[in-house]
């Protein structure tokens, strides 16, 4: 049984059962359309191949970003290997839902919902109900209700976060540890945040630059974006996917003295937009 947010978020034994964990966030539907998926020890073979390079220069690798992290368990694996390569980074891991919130709206019955009211989960009684909407759904149409109390919740769940009477929590694996160097970022890779430029000597994209998301200018876009959070020539960049098979391929890229990428190693066909990051265009 999948736990409520309230049972997930009230935990505090300081384990974590990666399962249950990932069930949780797997059954969290954003509003986007997207689900909190994301396991552990998926960039094994990736960090195996990079880890010369990356050791070669961990001194310079002071400030790191991750993006995309979804619950940032695989930000924290990040950080312990580039700590294991001699690097002491802090890390800012970015997504675009993050921050969330547990309602009460009345005795018994609570809502995990993003900050604009939007319903993740139902806790009735301690009883974990899916708010969002499936095909079988259209065909026993539970799409009815389902659809209305979304509809009708929604607005009042927005202004009971909005005037403070909600438990603000965070989509984020519990496997974080009181001195890990992580902050979390809500943050859209599609728009270019100020707060973001010149600051990083590492920058990794895994599983969000691909073609299947975004149009071949939305890439560009984030690319251009990504370059400009770099902190110049020298500065490194990681780009991977994993297909269906589970199988990884990714790129380290590196800025050139006129800021434009070239690629240092690839890991099995590397990156499937490379052909899009070489081609940006010098600043």
């Amino acid at each position: 049984m999948v736990m409520s947010a309230r049972q997930f978020y009230s935990g505090n034994d300081g384990s974590t059962d990666w399962v249950r964990e990932s069930e949780f966030f797997a059954k969290l539907k954003m509003r986007n359309g997207t689900f909190k998926l994301t396991q552990p020890s998926r960039f094994r073979e990736l960090e195996t191949a990079f880890r010369p390079l990356l050791s070669q220069r961990a001194t310079q690798l002071r400030e790191v970003l991750d993006v995309g992290v979804s619950t940032g368990v695989t930000t924290v694996e990040l950080l312990r290997y580039l700590e294991a390569c001699g690097a002491n980074p802090k890390i800012t891991a970015t997504d675009l839902f993050i921050d969330a919130h547990i309602v009460e709206v009345a005795p018994g019955v609570r809502v995990l919902a993003d900050p604009e009211g939007w319903p993740l989960q139902y806790d009735v009684a301690g009883l974990a109900i899916r708010p969002w909407i499936r095909r079988l759904d259209y065909v026993s149409l539970a799409f009815i209700p389902r659809h209305l109390a979304k509809s009708m919740l929604q607005p009042r769940l927005r202004a009971l976060i909005r005037s403070g009477r909600s438990e603000p929590v965070q989509m984020i694996t519990r496997s974080l540890s009181r001195d890990d160097s992580i902050a979390f970022v809500e943050d859209d890779i599609m728009r270019r945040s100020p707060d973001f430029a010149g600051r990083f000597d590492l920058v990794r994209a895994a599983n969000i630059l691909n073609r299947s998301y975004f149009s071949a200018a939305q890439i560009r876009s984030a690319v251009s974006n990504i370059r400009s959070y770099l902190s110049g020539a020298g500065s490194l960049l990681i780009v991977t996917r994993t297909n269906e098979k589970g199988e990884n391929g990714g790129t380290l890229f590196e800025v050139g003295a006129g800021g434009t990428f070239t690629v240092l190693m690839r890991v099995g066909s590397g990156s499937e937009v490379e052909d899009l990051i070489l081609g940006c265009p010098a600043p």
